[in-house]
């Protein structure tokens, strides 16, 4: 993310953050720990309920808990441009910051009909499932922990069809590129002297596909949510670590 005009970082590419942190990597280490503490409060404990409906209230509901106690703009949608590095040299680009609510209202249709739709097959459900993360990862509406609020988001809607979602069957790097390739994503090439474009590669709904029928399996009616929860968490975990290693 470029610094200029962004509300969100300081000079040293810091988050603003409650805890009046300003080194990254203690940032994100501590930031790791309590949204992984809040995770397990809405997964384990149900803190958020039943949601009403999966629109972006919900999502932003669910990222406010998860980062209350770290950033004050918790739960709000970015009001700047979002683009993400990947390996390889490409960056992923997101959806516009005005796009956000108008592209989010859309895909409440789809997650309405997956959340109340009868007769689906397994695949239908897997299908449906990806179809969905697909877009909403897209449009990534914040600033940070767009992953950690999408994974919460996508285990609670899959229970509605009695799916389960195993992300111990992924891992850090299978996760984070499959699902980078799915959206927007390409080469930053110069036309000239201060002239950038985006030179984009083709989607590939493929990879994500895969991560997604390896990790869904029925729910078992008396299976409980907590052994699904504990490899979400273990998921973000080993994320978290990764992002350590690569930052020493």
């Amino acid at each position: 993310m470029n610094k200029a005009n962004n509300p969100y970082m300081d000079d040293n590419y810091v988050h603003y953050n409650k805890l009046g942190i300003t080194d990254a990597f203690e940032l994100r280490l501590l930031e790791y720990d309590l949204a992984l503490r809040r995770m397990g409060e809405i997964l384990e404990q149900n803190a958020l309920g039943h949601p009403g409906s999966y629109d972006l209230k919900h999502l932003q509901a669910i990222h406010q808990h998860l980062f209350q106690d770290v950033y004050a703009w918790a739960g709000k949608p970015r009001t700047i441009p979002l683009a993400k590095m990947l390996d390889k040299g490409t960056v992923s680009v997101f959806a516009n910051p005005e796009d956000i609510e108008p592209k989010w209202r859309e895909l409440a249709q789809k997650t309405h009909a997956f959340a109340t739709a009868g007769g689906l097959t397994f695949k239908q459900k897997v299908d449906a499932l990806v179809d969905i993360f697909v877009d909403a990862n897209h449009i990534h509406p914040f600033p940070e922990g767009n992953g950690r609020s999408l994974q919460v988001f996508m285990c609670q809607l899959a229970r509605e069809q009695g799916v389960a979602l195993d992300y111990g069957k992924t891992n850090d790097r299978e996760w984070n590129r499959a699902s980078a390739v799915s959206g927007v994503h390409g080469e930053v090439v110069e036309d000239g002297p201060g002239d950038k474009r985006l030179k984009q590669y083709p989607r590939d709904r493929g990879l994500i596909a895969g991560v997604f029928e390896n990790m869904a399996r029925p729910e078992r009616i008396s299976e409980q949510a907590a052994g699904v929860v504990n490899r979400t968490l273990d998921l973000i975990r080993r994320v978290a670590a990764a992002t350590r290693h690569a930052k020493r």
